[in-house]
């Protein structure tokens, strides 16, 4: 008995009650740890699928944003390459903003910014009917009609729309917007390139017929030997206003025609008293017809009988005068201070007429700045839209630094000698153009003019002899480059640098 107890006792360790506690303890912790473990697991297997995912479609919007943007781009290179062509870059100083549906008004406004405030609720389009290939300046240039395509498709699934473009003449900059879509996605590309207009051939001086269908009113140039001084001078006619119709092309300094332009212009040696070639620009034989906007009309200040100074205010452009006439003599000056901006004298239509501006003696209008800078021609611009709006130069009077525009009527130099400071041969120095420009004669037996069938009018009886003070175009004209796209002069517009670059998301 005893031994069978001991192997027994030394075999066998009963459990206590201590142990069996720590091992349920130990158990109970397992499983929800084991669980817990399990779901941290597909927590992560989840995330991470879900970071896959998030990241693949992320990759898949940008692609197709790429690829949008890519389609813009692409679009916005084919636009310009259409804008290099002559025919097309007629069109590089004219407005063409569509209705943007998310807006309900254009693209981009005047300024050439989106939501700036500017936008309008109608659509401003330009360029569409737009075709100068058939006025008579345009015709020698043999450019063509416009053929702008403002939509195309980029490869199989994607398409770009030229939805806005404006013209800032100021700074010389226009702002182009082309909108592109493929798959779905939309995106656009927004550039502001510099544009500079070729002006080689600026209308200096312009004659105009305000009324073709009417046989009586032809703008008539009768220079008489009077000099056109410039590299800028250059002269638009009506050949049927000249001595001859005949002549519908264009004569330079030196061309073997040249004498034949200057007879048409009464400006030869055997007829007119003229020395010598009287114009240092090209004769343009073809008709130009300006048809300038009425604007806003300013304060009427009435006749001005005496010195006086008028100024510009900043923050208006420009500002604007009403004029009924401006009359002076002796050695009465207008001075017109455009320091701050500007100015445009607005003549009150009939107001004063045959006779708006009337300078006498040594009578002076001049456009100045008091900053040390020069005055600029647009800077001054007087505007003559009524039907008797002479323009009468008598002794040594002097226009300076002014663009001179009469819609009906026309300018009469009568003038003895130079007037205006500075030195030049002139009376006028600036931009004109009128309905005609009329000079004494240098001898009675020079050739008559009968202008608008008014015969024996002063212009046709006034002898001055061996007068040749004319009209200087300045060098930098290109402060009126506005003007243009009212007068449709054939200028060739180019685009260089590109200024400013942006992606619009839409």
């Amino acid at each position: 008995m005893p031994n069978r107890w001991f192997r027994r006792s030394r075999n066998s360790h009963p459990i206590s009650s201590s142990d069996d506690r720590n091992s349920n303890v130990e158990e109970g912790f397992a499983l929800p740890l084991a669980m817990g473990l399990g779901f941290v697991m597909v927590i992560l297997g989840l995330s991470t699928m879900m970071v896959a995912q998030s990241d693949r479609i992320s990759a898949f919007n940008r692609k197709e944003a790429g690829a949008s943007l890519a389609v813009a781009e692409g679009g916005m290179a084919r636009t310009l390459a259409q804008l290099t062509a002559p025919n097309n870059a007629v069109l590089l100083n004219r407005n063409y903003d569509t209705i943007n549906p998310q807006t309900g008004k254009t693209y981009l406004g005047p300024d050439g910014m989106f939501n700036s405030g500017d936008e309008d609720a109608n659509a401003v389009d330009e360029w569409t009917g737009y075709d100068p290939s058939t006025t008579p300046c345009h015709q020698p240039k043999e450019w063509g009609s416009p053929n702008f395509v403002k939509t195309g498709a980029m490869g199989k699934t994607g398409s770009y729309t030229v939805r806005a473009y404006r013209f800032n003449p100021q700074e010389q900059k226009g702002t182009l917007f082309v909108e592109a879509s493929k798959d779905g996605k939309t995106t656009g590309v927004l550039i502001t390139i510099a544009v500079r207009p070729d002006l080689d051939d600026f209308p200096g001086l312009l004659l105009h017929d305000p009324n073709p269908s009417d046989s009586t009113d032809v703008g008539t140039l009768a220079l008489r030997g009077r000099q056109i001084l410039g590299s800028k001078g250059n002269v638009y006619y009506y050949p049927p206003g000249s001595t001859d119709p005949t002549l519908t092309a264009n004569s330079s300094p030196g061309d073997g025609d040249r004498a034949a332009y200057l007879n048409a212009i009464f400006s030869s040696a055997a007829s007119d008293g003229a020395t010598g070639d009287t114009v240092s620009g090209t004769m343009f034989a073809c008709l130009l017809a300006p048809t300038i906007p009425d604007g806003i009309r300013g304060p009427n200040i009435g006749t001005i009988t005496d010195s006086q100074t008028l100024s510009g205010v900043k923050g208006y452009t420009p500002t604007l005068y009403q004029i009924e006439q401006i009359d002076l003599a002796g050695s009465d000056v207008l001075t017109v201070d455009t320091t701050n901006g500007p100015v445009v004298l607005d003549f009150v239509e009939g107001s004063a007429p045959k006779e708006s501006i009337r300078l006498k003696d040594s009578a002076k209008i001049l456009n100045v700045r008091t900053d040390g800078q020069p005055p600029r021609v647009g800077d001054l611009r007087m505007y003559l839209r009524g039907g008797e709006d002479t323009v009468l130069l008598y002794d040594q009077t002097c226009i300076q630094n002014a663009f001179i525009w009469s819609k009906w009527d026309e300018v009469q130099l009568l003038t003895s000698g130079p007037g205006c400071p500075g030195g030049q041969n002139t009376n006028i120095e600036g931009v004109v153009w009128v309905e005609g420009i009329l000079s004494s004669k240098n001898a009675p037996n020079n050739r008559d003019i009968h202008f608008i069938n008014e015969v024996g009018e002063p212009f046709d009886t006034v002898v001055t002899p061996n007068v040749t003070a004319g009209i200087a175009v300045p060098e930098d004209v290109s402060s009126l480059i506005d003007l243009l796209k009212y007068v449709d002069y054939p200028v060739r517009y180019r685009f260089g640098s590109v200024l400013h670059w942006q992606r619009v998301r839409l």
